[in-house]
């Protein structure tokens, strides 16, 4: 409850200053300052209105869809446009007070409304890029990982934070799942945040997943899972055919390959005694963690912790809040004698939108050292 006041404190406040920079000054017709105050209140609480709508019944299928799509935009414009706004003004006032140009003073309302217009406009150019950003077919990135502890050579494809909800077009899955398929995987390690709805609701979306196609598919549970009825999901997961590693872990075949999941950090109750029972000093240990927060923990005796959560900030200036959160970002790192892999997922939450975050989906190869047995 506390996050979300302060959530809601956070979206008034730039709201407010996004309507005070936009409409408070001048002489703008009350027409224009009312017809800029409705859009803020769509594109900042849009979505919760929506949502609402929807629980009563209101709304639905193709509908919901489209208006979801919308508001969200509408959104991650208002976002962008508040940072635009903001660090235009800190850059101005200070070229201003370094420069003293009289023809710069920010409080010339006619400059002012000038720069207004362009920062609307480049605001909404860059949104719109985003939106590309975020629905195009995600990126691959393929690492090598090389250790004697591996006997035989594996593909592993990992993907996270889909975040399919009754919004999610169908054919984005596809894509998803597409592309998954195009990379050859033996395995398939889908690191939580797969879904962001109940299962009823969107049952006919998440059985495209059941295309995959691997020797298995691994899961383990992120966040959004537990906002959405976790139990029902490790059912419907396993009625999928994939098998879900909670807390709990095996050697893949006779491959020297020990590979473990735990639920999402913050969500449950993470247990490395039992996700590594059974384990052997022997195998090459991977640990599958929504949350890239367990890499720190000194009972984690894994050589490899897979992981998403982060997003890689999504829309920046957010990597800096998602870094803060988290202790990492994106990518490899290197944490005492363990590997840490973050993803940047391969869907989004809320704004479809992706600014310097691009979705990635992940192919790690496993390769036997020289002196494997």
């Amino acid at each position: 409850m506390s996050f979300f006041i302060a959530m809601l404190i956070v979206m008034i406040a730039c709201m407010a200053i996004t309507y005070k920079t936009l409409a408070g000054y001048g002489h703008l017709p009350i027409w224009a300052k009312l017809s800029i105050l409705l859009l803020l209140l769509l594109a900042w609480f849009g979505p919760m209105i929506l949502r609402l709508v929807r629980d009563f019944g209101a709304i639905s299928g193709v509908a919901y869809e489209a208006a979801a799509k919308g508001s969200y935009f509408l959104m991650g414009f208002a976002f962008i446009l508040f940072m635009l706004l903001f660090f235009r003004d800190v850059i101005w006032y200070i070229i201003y007070y370094v420069s003293h140009n009289p023809d710069l003073n920010p409080d010339n309302v006619r400059l002012l409304q000038r720069n207004n217009l362009i920062t609307v406009v480049l605001a909404l150019l860059i949104a719109l890029y985003s939106v590309y950003e975020a629905n195009k077919t995600p990126a691959v990135k393929e690492i090598d990982i090389t250790d004697n502890k591996i006997k035989e050579d594996m593909r592993l494809v990992v993907a996270s934070d889909l975040h399919i909800d009754t919004a999610t077009p169908m054919w984005q899955i596809r894509h998803i799942v597409e592309q998954i398929n195009r990379q050859n995987p033996d395995y398939v390690l889908l690191v939580g945040d797969i879904i962001d709805d109940e299962p009823t609701l969107i049952k006919n979306k998440v059985d495209e997943l059941k295309k995959i196609e691997a020797k298995k598919v691994y899961v383990s549970l992120g966040n959004h899972e537990y906002y959405n009825a976790p139990v029902k999901w490790m059912i419907e997961f396993t009625h999928m055919g994939f098998e879900v590693l909670h807390n709990t872990g095996a050697e893949i075949g006779q491959t020297g390959i020990y590979l473990a999941g735990v639920p999402d950090a913050n969500s449950a109750k993470v247990s490395f005694e039992k996700a590594l029972y059974g384990a052997s000093d022997d195998y090459y240990k991977i640990l599958m963690s929504h949350s890239p927060r367990p890499i720190q923990n000194e009972e984690n005796k894994f050589d490899l912790q897979i992981s998403g959560h982060t997003h890689g900030g999504q829309i920046f200036p957010f990597h800096f809040l998602a870094k803060e959160a988290n202790g990492y970002l994106a990518g490899m790192y290197q944490v005492g004698d363990k590997k840490l892999y973050i993803s940047r997922g391969a869907g989004y939450w809320g704004p479809p939108m992706r600014l310097l975050a691009p979705s990635d989906i992940v192919v790690i190869n496993l390769k036997a050292g020289m002196n494997a047995k």
